[in-house]
């Protein structure tokens, strides 16, 4: 995988390169002019070989190993595998998808439990071997054992997508891990250590391992397969001629890299109960062996640069050394026959190094000062994009730069970021924060879902709206919307439309809520609250006062995306959201404020405080509705509950009132008719107690049919 390099990496490799290219004219020209330039020459290219294999083989083995000290720190490191899976398996696979020199993590138990991920990336011969599935990508391991003691395998095969294509099982298994040597050296140490080279056992090709032990229940090692195979191709395209001879190797004479992998593979005993260490001499290379071999008496030289002269042939030969931090000592060591080069090394080279070094220098500053005045505007508008991408929009874009490029790119994003700020008004900015963050294209359709509705509509608007210029009234009732707008918001509802003087808002979409019927009578007791603000602010500027209703209903609905392909709207539709209008609108004939449905005050819990107001057939619908009055919270509900919470004699006249409905309900009319007279001689003006007055006395002379059961039909709106 192509990994992506920062702005200012790839501006210092542009100039870097850049001046090593004049620095390589340099050299060519003094070349030109003197051949003994040319040995020069070539201790320049072995260093730069032996830098660049010991680049690469620093950044494999770094890797491994932060990789391993990375995950042991994990806690799901010492968590058991299932049949199915690790904790770590999805961090796994993403290592050795970013990672092509990995091969393989595993992790041992000290009760001999096995998990491992492995890559079959390019191997196609292991897998027509194995019969395994052709496209699979990956394979796990997992080795564990049943309460009898007894040990099973089950290993899988995973296409490209993690799907599962195969697998197979052992019930008993014969691998134990507490038997490897990586397991048994890392044990008991707490630092990463590396492997000698061997054969891998299911692929047969060479490699090494970087494991580390962990603590916990049941304590581990922690492995990483590193394949040598990419590195000695790596090696290979550095040879400098045919005769040129790469290699890594430890001071003892034991071999850790070739640039020839076949004989790198032969020179490996494949039997890991009875193995040696691959060495130098194995490789039956009379320069190699010399250079291994004299690596002692030229230490002092600080670059390892020598001379050798083996079966009369003279050899220019580097050996660099690799951090200790692995645990072992290990060298890049390189060959190259003199012959290969054009002349003797001459005092002329040697200056023109000096000449190439202090052009490079000078060019250092440059380059530096030149990257970070590019990278700098860049990277502010980076940060600016990971804002827009998570809906950060308060902040605007203001990056200088003289750069037009990145100027007109400035001003393209701080546009952008306007107009999504604008578009999160005209729809719910949770459902355009969700859009944008999750990359989600707009699509026609919905899905059903249970759902909280609101409706409000202002009292006798129409008439208000007569007494009022059109700018007067425009601006009343935006300050209305504003205020009414900003309770819903805060209390997690997302607002449909405005129509007109009225107000449709719902719960739990686009966002999952599961409080949403307790939030949306929170809401409506919330915008209760803020329109006696509101309402007061509006008396002492002598303008009229905006007496709001509300209908509260739960119930299944179709939201999402309802239109057409050229325009949309994310909106809810279905019998519930007509149920929530009719609510509201039979606030206006029985004189309350908040009507909810039975469906809501069941949903809503306890906290809340409800007067039953009967059972209503709302115009458009067929069924019997219980519908209650919201009054407010209960005392001790919480802090968000308490601004609401009623007394204790408002709960005591609720009881009172069920009584008194009980018996309106029993069609003792008479009796009803009294017990309401008295309810509100007890409590005074109640307009809910009035209209169930005035229908017992009316049912009194003209009693209902004999099927009645306490609702009323409206036919109005």
């Amino acid at each position: 995988m192509k990994r992506n390099t920062p702005l200012y990496i790839n501006i210092l490799t542009i100039f870097t390169t850049l001046t090593c290219s004049i620095v390589l004219c340099i050299v060519v020209y003094g070349y030109i002019q003197n051949s003994r330039i040319a040995l020069f020459s070539a201790k320049q290219l072995v260093r730069q070989t032996g830098a660049a294999i010991g680049e690469r083989t620093q950044n494999i083995f770094d890797g491994a190993f932060m990789t391993v000290n990375t995950y042991v720190g994990f806690n799901e490191i010492g968590e058991k595998p299932s049949l199915h899976s690790h904790p770590m398996s999805h961090a796994f696979f993403k290592c050795l998808q970013q990672h092509p020199d990995f091969t393989s993590i595993f992790i041992g138990f000290a009760d001999g439990d096995f998990f491992l991920v492995s890559s079959l990336r390019d191997r196609e011969q292991v897998k027509k071997e194995k019969n395994i599935p052709a496209n699979a990508r990956w394979y796990t391991q997992t080795i564990g054992h049943l309460p009898s003691g007894r040990r099973y395998e089950l290993t899988k095969y995973l296409d490209e997508g993690f799907v599962t294509i195969g697998s197979s099982s052992d019930n008993n298994a014969g691998y134990d891990p507490r038997l490897r040597a990586w397991y048994r050296n890392s044990r008991h140490t707490d630092t990463s250590l590396l492997s000698d080279i061997y054969l891998f056992a299911f692929s047969k090709e060479p490699g090494i391992t970087v494991s580390r032990r962990f603590d916990g229940a049941v304590p581990g090692v922690l492995g990483l397969d590193i394949s040598l195979a990419n590195l000695s191709g790596f090696m290979k395209k550095q040879l400098v001629g045919e005769d040129c001879e790469i290699m890594v190797f430890e001071q003892s004479g034991d071999l850790y890299g070739y640039h020839n992998i076949k004989k790198l593979r032969q020179n490996i005993y494949s039997n890991p109960h009875n193995r040696k260490n691959p060495r130098v001499s194995g490789l039956k290379n009379p320069v190699l062996d010399s250079l291994a071999a004299n690596y002692e008496k030229n230490v002092s030289d600080h670059l390892h640069i020598q001379q050798l002269t083996v079966g009369g042939k003279k050899y220019i030969s580097l050996v660099d050394p690799l951090p200790k931090e692995y645990g072992k000592e290990l060298f890049v060591a390189i060959t190259v026959p003199e012959s290969f080069f054009t002349g003797p090394i001459a005092n002329i080279g040697t200056r023109t190094l000096l000449v190439s070094l202090g052009i490079l220098i000078l060019f250092l500053p440059i380059i530096h000062l030149v990257a970070r005045k590019l990278s700098k505007p860049l990277i502010e508008l980076t940060h600016s994009v990971k804002n827009i991408q998570q809906f950060k929009l308060e902040t605007p874009i203001e990056v200088k730069s003289s750069i037009v490029e990145v100027h007109d790119l400035s001003k393209a994003m701080e546009t952008m970021r306007g107009t999504l700020n604008a578009f999160g008004k005209y729809i719910p900015r949770p459902l355009v924060q969700s859009m944008i963050v999750n990359k989600i294209v707009p699509e026609l359709g919905g899905k059903r879902k249970n759902l909280t509705f609101l409706f409000s509509d202002i009292k006798d608007f129409t008439a208000i709206s007569e007494t009022m210029t059109p700018e007067q009234i425009t601006g009343t009732i935006t300050n209305y919307m504003k205020c009414m707008s900003r309770v819903i918001l805060n209390n997690g509802g997302t607002i449909d439309k405005y129509i007109g003087d009225s107000i449709m808002a719902f719960w739990n979409a686009p966002e999952d809520d599961k409080q949403h019927a307790g939030n949306g009578c929170l809401a409506a007791l919330n915008c209760r609250k803020a329109l006696a603000e509101f309402n007061s602010r509006c008396r002492d500027c002598n303008e009229p006062e905006m007496l709001t209703r509300l209908g509260v209903h739960t119930g299944e609905a179709v939201v999402g995306n309802i239109g057409s392909s050229d325009r949309m709207d994310y909106t809810a539709i279905g019998a519930a959201v007509n149920l929530a209008s009719r609510l509201e609108g039979l606030n206006k004939y029985l004189g309350t404020e908040i009507l909810v449905s039975e469906t809501t005050k069941d949903l809503a819990g306890d906290n809340f405080v409800f007067r039953f107001a009967g059972k209503v057939i709302p115009k458009g619908t067929t069924k019997r509705t219980r519908i209650y009055e919201l009054l407010g919270t209960r005392e001790g509900a919480g802090e968000e509950f308490a601004p609401f919470a009623v007394c204790k004699q408002t709960e005591e006249k609720i009881k009172l009132w069920e009584k008194d409905f009980a018996i309106l309900l029993s069609c003792n009319f008479e009796k009803a008719a009294e017990s309401f007279e008295s309810y509100l001689e007890r409590n005074g003006p109640d307009p809910l107690a009035e209209y169930y007055l005035n229908m017992a006395r009316k049912f009194i002379s003209t009693p209902p049919n004999e099927n009645w059961q306490g609702e009323v039909v409206f036919n109005a709106k």
